[in-house]
């Protein structure tokens, strides 16, 4: 039975798969971004320089643009009531994304996860000011797991993992039980349990109950 279950973010819960094209799509600022963003994807920068640029280009924006924002990008069909019906059932909910706090803890509060890892661009006054902190480093989702699993005491065989990427499928190696959704990347197909090729997480819940991993509701 499952014990503890770790969702990613965007492109697993919320539709749009990254939400760093979605903000500069949406506040204007996508072209410039395109001045480092294939030095940022071939590792050319560091993570923490990519995050520091991609804020700098968002500086002076009021968080509460932000947020309105992120309110906009759907959340796909059945992820809420999947989350919600693994809460009911006593499993602790994590989630890990390399996405910005302001979108990663309103999506916490408002289905109620225990534990959130993103990373973080702040502001003052209520004004982004340009500074950052990774939390989550591309690539470091696996190690996040194995800390999750020695905070609760949950064996590999009692966790569920939920994503969509490559980075995603570090974390399914970790864990007994994965779901790729609409996976992007062959790794993330080839580590997961169930591989879900629509945009709806509904089937999830039944197909862990008929797998044993849940209690019938």
């Amino acid at each position: 039975m499952l014990r503890l279950a770790i969702f990613d973010l965007d492109g697993t819960l919320k539709e749009a798969r990254d939400p760093y094209v979605y903000l500069h799509s949406r506040l204007g600022t996508l072209a410039a971004s395109d001045a480092f963003f294939a030095d940022g994807f071939a590792g050319k920068i560091s993570y923490a320089e990519w995050l520091r640029l991609d804020a700098a280009l968002w500086k002076g924006t009021p968080v509460a643009t932000l947020q309105a924002l992120f309110r906009e990008n759907r959340y796909l069909p059945g992820a809420e009531e999947t989350v919600r019906a693994l809460k009911r059932q006593g499993v602790r909910l994590a989630l890990v994304s390399t996405g910005i706090q302001i979108h990663a803890e309103m999506v916490a509060q408002e289905l109620g996860f225990d534990r959130v890892f993103c990373n973080y661009v702040y502001a003052t006054d209520g004004i982004l000011n340009g500074e950052t902190r990774v939390g989550v480093p591309e690539g470091g989702k696996g190690a996040i797991v194995d800390a999750l699993l020695a905070e609760f005491g949950v064996a590999p065989s009692e966790a569920l993992a939920v994503g969509d990427t490559r980075s995603d499928a570090d974390m399914f190696r970790r864990v007994g039980v994965s779901v790729a959704v609409c996976p992007n990347h062959e790794a993330a197909r080839q580590a997961a349990s169930l591989v879900l090729e629509q945009p709806d997480l509904t089937p999830i819940v039944p197909w862990l109950i008929s797998r044993g991993h849940l209690a019938n509701l």
